[in-house]
């Protein structure tokens, strides 16, 4: 998903002489064509994320496109200040890219952990906050990011995931309710939100719930700030009961944007949320490894859906 999105914007440069590259820290042969042959738009200036922040708003002031990516904790968390003084408080269009988002970088520890990126960004005013969960979304994350006249955070996972969706148009709500020809539209029993790299989960959940005669829509939240409300509303109001599930600290991501929405709008809806807990992992493992550990794998959410659903509501 990076190398695709990344490859889009030098794509975007050869066409547009406003678009430039600003990194950090990128792997080896890492968009090795756009800085041979562009290279006065292409810029690595090194570990100075703050510092890169603040060039990318004074080109964004000078009419460029600024494309701005590192790793998305140092992107967030070291550069809160400069994202909000120097891009929302000014509403200036800079594009930025932050990669290895929720566990990708798992074995480096909670330093390089992206679990917490959500909660941090959507208290910022201005800021649109796309999470991309295939190649498609991700390149369509490119060119939202390409129009948009506000600053945009583009949470990227790194590696391969079999595509969702079929074209661009299915994601021009910001969220995509992924629908099998034989689930029934009206009188869902679960609704199940999820967003990135979870939708494959959530994808095979959806799978086993059905043959526990669970009738469950699967919603992808793509654009996650602003969140299409007004859809949302309308498929609680369609559902008997709804799960979020994320690969991000449980307080402050989706799972609170649609517990919100619920109270908000007084819907009567039962709502599980699983996500990362208030805590961080300070031992080491892989992604999958510390999916366990917080109880949010495949496994642990399908056994305490099925006990939550049947117990409470799907007979009661």
């Amino acid at each position: 998903m990076r190398k695709t999105s990344l490859n889009l914007v030098y794509e975007l440069a050869k066409k547009d002489d406003r678009v430039l590259f600003i990194g950090s820290d990128l792997g080896p042969g890492v968009l090795d064509d756009f800085k041979k042959n562009i290279p006065d738009r292409f810029f690595m200036e090194g570990i100075a994320e703050q510092h890169i922040i603040g060039m990318s708003a004074g080109l964004a002031l000078d009419g460029f496109i600024p494309y701005v990516n590192t790793i998305a904790t140092f992107i967030t968390r070291r550069c809160f200040e400069q994202i909000a003084i120097d891009l929302c408080l000014h509403d200036l269009p800079v594009r930025l890219i932050g990669n290895g988002g929720g566990l990708v970088y798992a074995p480096l520890g909670p330093t390089h952990q992206a679990i917490e990126d959500i909660s941090i960004m959507r208290s910022l005013p201005n800021l649109k906050i796309l999470n991309p969960c295939d190649n498609l979304s991700s390149r369509a994350a490119v060119k939202i990011a390409y129009k948009s006249k506000q600053p945009v955070y583009i949470k990227l996972d790194k590696g391969f995931f079999p595509d969702s969706y079929q074209n661009a148009k299915e994601l021009h709500d910001g969220l995509h309710q992924f629908n099998d020809k034989n689930d029934k539209k009206e009188n869902i029993d679960l609704s199940i939100f999820s967003t990135g790299s979870m939708i494959e989960q959530a994808k095979k959940i959806k799978k086993f719930l059905k043959k526990e005669n669970i009738n469950a829509s699967l919603i992808d939240i793509f654009r996650i700030k602003p969140l299409n409300k007004k859809k949302i509303i309308n498929i609680l109001n369609k559902s008997k009961a709804a799960i979020t599930i994320e690969e991000q600290h449980i307080d402050g991501g989706i799972g609170s944007q649609i517990c919100e929405v619920i109270v908000d709008n007084g819907i009567s809806i039962p709502l599980k949320r699983f996500g990362i807990n208030d805590e961080y992992c300070k031992s080491f493992g892989d992604r999958e490894w510390l999916r366990q550990y917080y109880k949010i794998d495949t496994n642990t959410i399908i056994k305490k859906t099925l006990v939550w659903i049947k117990s409470r509501y799907k007979n009661g």
